[in-house]
């Protein structure tokens, strides 16, 4: 039978702003555009100052106009998770002052919220960052949270798209 709704595939492709300068990333950056990609999802941003440098770096090849952006978000539950993260995970730079932060928290999950908050509230004000990848490795229940307090909007889903266009075209 025919298929009601066929697939419409949206060709993404993982960017780390981090992963060396971030001139050499925009240049891989406008490779995979080349090749197909649609769609950018960053590795986890922790250090707003290279990612701005890295997002400027996009801009000047030209590039913010032809490809999605989905700036990675991750929070933090404690100090020895952003030392991991820091030193371990390729592409991924934790600042000392964000890692001291965690030390320092009398409650360092509820630090690490604080954090994930103002990083979201920087992200969102960036030209060129269409969207937020929160990745909630192992914490998946802080998300809702994280999307109140920072007030993000969500959009509708595709099927409740669909039952508002039912409900529009019924006489």
């Amino acid at each position: 039978r025919k298929i009601k709704y066929p697939p419409k595939y949206f060709l993404g492709a993982a960017a780390s702003p981090f992963a060396s300068t971030p001139e050499y990333q925009a240049f891989r950056e406008e490779k995979k555009i080349n090749a197909g990609a649609q769609f950018f999802q960053t590795q986890c941003i922790f250090d707003m100052n290279t990612f701005e440098t890295w997002l400027e770096a996009i801009d000047k090849r030209n590039l913010l106009d032809r490809v999605y952006l989905l700036a990675g978000i991750t929070p933090l539950r404690s100090a020895r998770a952003a030392r991991f993260m820091d030193a371990e995970v390729p592409g991924v730079f934790v600042p000392k002052p964000i890692i001291e932060r965690m030390e320092n928290a009398s409650d360092p999950k509820e630090e690490g919220v604080q954090i994930t908050l103002e990083l979201i509230d920087k992200v969102k004000s960036l030209p060129g960052v269409n969207g937020l990848h929160i990745m909630a490795i192992g914490w998946e229940s802080i998300v809702p949270r994280l999307i109140q307090e920072s007030g993000i909007e969500r959009p509708p889903l595709p099927t409740q798209l669909e039952e508002t266009e039912a409900a529009a075209s019924t006489p």
